[in-house]
């Protein structure tokens, strides 16, 4: 909550101070220097602050779409009890009350995956909480969790597509394209006999062999 408020104020100081520059130019151009370099000097190190305030929320919008994967997978906070507590319901098989500190986690952390990829995959097949929870898995960007819970929305007639990740939504793609059966062998009738080879007259191999025989009208007729 306290870097949304630097933002606001260091940029609404910054656009103060270019203000000040071009109003001391129109006002008073012939005040000398002292005034264009101390304002010149506010509206450096305003710079060099919003720059460390802005940095953060400029970077997370340039690198989200690779690093959302990573970043947004399954989170699980060492200090968060009641994901803990889930953790172990879920490693012990207690699926009612894994179901329930799931809904409990997450009203208490909807920002997080954790809780509902727990109570998916706790939840009976088939039912209402299912869905709601396959719905909310759908919204982050771990492509595994999310083609599991495309095929449980998917078996309850549900599309959720197209996803906010290009990435998930080629694994989806992928996922729904269907092998092509293997094509039957195509039957071949069998080949006849070769026709016998013929010898050309016109060939002498041996000095015996009889002269080739000529039509009229051609050399050595």
């Amino acid at each position: 909550m306290i870097l949304p408020v630097l933002r606001l104020i260091l940029g609404a100081g910054l656009l103060y101070g270019f203000w000040q520059v071009w109003r001391n130019a129109q006002v008073a151009p012939d005040t000398g220097d002292l005034a264009n370099a101390f304002w010149l000097s506010a509206c450096v190190l305003l710079a060099l602050a919003n720059g460390a305030v802005w940095a953060p929320w400029v970077g997370a919008r340039i690198a989200g779409p690779v690093t959302d994967m990573l970043t947004d997978g399954t989170y699980a906070d060492r200090k968060n009890h009641l994901l803990r507590l889930l953790r172990w319901l879920d490693d012990h098989r207690h699926r009612r009350w894994a179901l329930v500190t799931s809904v409990l986690e997450g009203i208490h952390h909807p920002e997080l995956p954790a809780a509902f990829v727990v109570g998916l995959k706790n939840a009976r097949a088939g039912s209402w909480i299912e869905k709601v929870f396959a719905r909310e898995v759908f919204r982050f960007d771990n492509i595994q969790h999310c083609l599991q819970a495309y095929a449980v929305l998917k078996r309850h007639g549900i599309d959720p597509r197209p996803h906010r990740n290009p990435e998930v939504n080629l694994a989806l793609l992928s996922a729904d394209r269907q092998a092509h059966p293997e094509p039957h062998p195509l039957k071949v009738p069998p080949a006849g006999e070769p026709p016998p080879l013929e010898r050309n007259p016109k060939i002498r191999l041996f000095e015996t062999d009889p002269e080739p025989e000529t039509r009229s009208g051609e050399p050595g007729a």
